[in-house]
């Protein structure tokens, strides 16, 4: 039941981080990393200048009973980049027990959260990328709601055709509980991302500062290998109170794309999401 409780503070509290909640296959085999240049927006919103036009679902299977469900669409205007998704996580009959257990429980409670994210990029001369996201989030858990938004901005900078550098800042806004309003913690993340272009891999490095935890510093390290239409994923999370590995594929045939991602913590267990992606 306490690792439970530990979940259900990290997943559903207040301003739901996304820098430590992938919402598909590619974001956890990475340990959501790659501020610098990626595909991932999740990120780095401003790597929405990567991506070519997609829609996409993804299963989620987050720690213990948690479970969800991910769509995403992007599409492409004249000059900016377009990005839609609906996010949610859930748990169904959760037993509550007194502190002594019990053979029965003393009831059942659900907990659910969702969230619609709306976002646009564009290229700003020919080596800087931004991207700005907007996202609606609703809460419950037992009986206490909560409502929220906020905003995602980043920056990402090319050196050269093989270095870049990026900036992001997220949980811009406020949540409603009870009536009463409470500023988001902020999440700040810089890093680089160093492509090896004769061994068509390429590493993401990235620092970040997270107002949530205890521990407010964080490093996040991945690699993303490609063999002809395989992609090999591999990304480790590090801080004082948290350490996990994780790892995943990509595969394309044509316009479809499969993914696959799960993390490894010693405690909590092994989530992992598959997604299915069509290129337009």
């Amino acid at each position: 039941m306490f690792y439970l409780i530990l979940i259900f503070n990290l997943v559903f509290s207040f301003g739901v981080q996304s820098f430590y909640l992938p919402q598909n296959a590619f974001e956890l085999s990475n340990s959501n990393s790659g501020i610098g240049n990626s595909e991932n927006i999740n990120i780095n919103f401003s790597s929405i200048n990567n991506l070519n036009d997609y829609i996409s679902f993804s299963k989620i299977n987050w720690y213990q009973d948690v479970t969800g469900d991910n769509i995403e669409y992007k599409w492409r205007t004249k000059d900016s980049h377009h990005y839609i998704s609906l996010f949610s996580l859930y748990a169904n009959n959760i037993e509550l027990r007194d502190i002594v257990p019990s053979d029965n429980p003393d009831g059942l409670f659900d907990i659910q959260h969702f969230s619609f994210s709306y976002g646009f990029g564009r290229k700003i001369l020919n080596s800087i990328n931004m991207g700005i996201q907007s996202t609606f989030n609703y809460n419950q858990l037992y009986i206490d709601e909560s409502i929220g938004f906020n905003f995602d901005i980043g920056l990402s900078y090319k050196v050269n055709n093989k270095m870049y550098f990026g900036l992001s800042i997220q949980q811009l806004g406020r949540e409603k509980l009870n009536k009463e309003f409470s500023n988001n913690p902020i999440l700040l993340g810089i890093g680089s991302t160093y492509k090896l272009i004769d061994f068509k891999t390429d590493i993401n490095i990235d620092l970040i500062y997270d107002e949530h935890l205890m521990n407010h510093q964080v490093f996040k390290i991945s690699s993303l290998s490609k063999i002809r239409a395989l992609s090999l994923i591999t990304g480790y999370y590090f801080n004082e109170n948290k350490k996990e590995f994780s790892c995943g594929f990509s595969f394309n045939y044509r316009k479809i794309t499969f993914e696959y991602g799960t993390s490894f913590h010693k405690t909590l267990g092994n989530p992992k999401i598959l997604t299915f992606k069509y290129n337009l």
